[in-house]
């Protein structure tokens, strides 16, 4: 903070009187960054760093095209998703990713499902895989997604609180 009279005149010419203030920001959103971690580390979840809602992930060789128009498709649809960067992504770089930016969708494909017109829909969180039409694709990931939306919202409004595992100790 301060006085700031011949800052303004610097640059236009005219002596106006100024005056500045400071509220450090950046500290204020430190600490409301940790406390958004403390409460994901208690509630045993990661903190999302992204909005993302659907990783397009391959099996196999020579698919990065592919990825790439699958998750074009998905953009224009209003559909959240990306795609690895690398040609040739390993599934255990591409699950690893998934679980550590809590992305809740993996699109997943081979060979084997393209030929077929067919790629498979992953909840990450349900834990199940389905195999779906090329052509359903967007259809059935607008339904599962809303339906995710909505069971966060349910869990936000009736959050289930964790066993008291000293006490379940002691019964036992």
């Amino acid at each position: 903070g301060g006085r700031y009279d011949g800052l303004v005149g610097m640059f236009s010419g005219k002596d106006v009187p100024a005056v500045g203030v400071s509220i450090g920001i950046e500290r204020v959103f430190a600490i409301m960054e940790g406390q958004v971690r403390e409460r994901a580390e208690a509630e045993g979840k990661p903190v999302r760093a992204t909005e993302t809602e659907v990783l397009v992930c391959s099996i196999g060789n020579n698919m990065q095209v592919k990825r790439m128009e699958i998750t074009n498709q998905l953009w224009k649809a209003g559909i959240k998703a990306e795609f690895g960067f690398k040609p040739n992504p390993k599934m255990a770089d591409q699950l690893n990713y998934v679980f550590e930016q809590a992305i809740p969708f993996m699109v997943l494909f081979g060979d084997d499902e393209l030929s077929s017109g067919n790629v498979k829909i992953k909840d990450v969180e349900a834990k199940t895989e389905d195999l779906v039409a090329v052509t359903d694709l967007i259809s059935e990931l607008h339904l599962r997604i809303k339906a995710a939306t909505a069971r966060k919202q349910q869990q936000e409004l009736h959050p289930v609180p964790p066993p008291n595992l000293s006490l379940q100790a002691e019964q036992a």
